[in-house]
């Protein structure tokens, strides 16, 4: 099984166990009720944990130490250092809010489940290990048919972060295929720290180049072909040139948004083969910052 899947598994069945347990108060009943949604996982994956404990003022449930392995390859450890559950409703099908945080997910760029991205790490001095905090937040009105991720922003400090929000329209949790699933809107942020500077800094030099040298070749090169691969006609595809260039020469952030002037189907998303469509029916902003 997939490591990420089957880590993913592991905080679930922790997450979910931890607030069930929210109604009686008290940290040994929510032991009790994790331990009780561990078992129903234990075929697929290994999971322990040091301690779990109810916040009596705030509701939040707490659990701290956590480790996950996939059952057939149980050397392969995720260690987590805290899961946070602040909301999480239980008592629907498909739940309509879950509120959580996962702190200290500790990475080894040395496994394989990180291969595609070890020799960038590396290259950028993350040649060991990283830790990630997650945190996410989702509402979903069964009425409507409306998911909104309000929050899901991944990264580690030292590195950077990543936050994508949506809203999905005619969303159904238990279709396998939906023709009739709208995008209202969406939006990828990304904020750098340290990770692309240093990255960039580690190529100029195997080039025998200063960082500043290295970057206007790098930027000149976008410039100069970017008429290949994106139509010069169109001020949103050369807007989104232009700010790639702006993020290279200062890579402090950038911001992705689609807002569509009315929601527009995902399956007619997934059918567009054009960037230039794509940009179209999503009404696309890029900007660099």
């Amino acid at each position: 099984m997939n490591k990420l899947v089957t880590t993913g598994i592991g905080v679930g069945a922790v997450a979910i166990g931890l607030y069930a347990g929210v109604s009686v108060y008290t940290s040994k009943v929510a032991e009790a009720k994790v331990d009780e949604f561990i078992a129903e996982v234990d075929d697929a994956a290994i999971i322990e944990y040091g301690s779990a404990k109810v916040n009596l003022m705030g509701a939040n449930l707490t659990i701290s130490d956590i480790s996950v392995a996939p059952t057939d390859a149980p050397d392969q450890v995720v260690n987590i250092d805290q899961i946070i559950v602040r909301e999480f409703d239980d008592k629907a099908d498909f739940p309509t809010v879950f509120d959580a945080s996962v702190k200290g997910i500790q990475v080894d760029t040395n496994q394989a489940s990180t291969a595609m991205v070890t020799p960038f790490l590396a290259q950028a001095g993350y040649d060991q290990s990283l830790s990630l905090n997650l945190d996410t937040r989702y509402t979903y009105e069964e009425a409507s048919g409306e998911i909104t991720l309000d929050e899901f922003r991944l990264g580690a400090d030292d590195f950077g972060y990543f936050e994508v929000t949506f809203k999905l329209g005619n969303f159904d949790p238990e279709a396998t295929t939906n023709d009739a699933l709208t995008l209202h809107s969406a939006e990828i942020v990304y904020q750098d720290d340290s990770f692309v500077e240093n990255l960039l800094t580690s190529m100029a030099a195997q080039s025998d180049q200063d960082i500043k040298q290295f970057k206007t070749q790098l930027t000149s090169g976008i410039s100069q072909n970017a008429q290949f691969f994106v139509p010069t006609d169109n001020p949103t595809a050369m807007t989104a040139v232009n700010e790639t260039v702006a993020f290279i020469q200062e890579p402090d952030g950038f911001r992705i948004a689609a807002n569509p002037q009315q929601p527009v189907l995902v399956s007619e998303l997934t059918a567009a083969t054009d960037p230039e469509a794509w940009m179209t029916m999503l009404n696309l902003e890029v900007k660099s910052f």
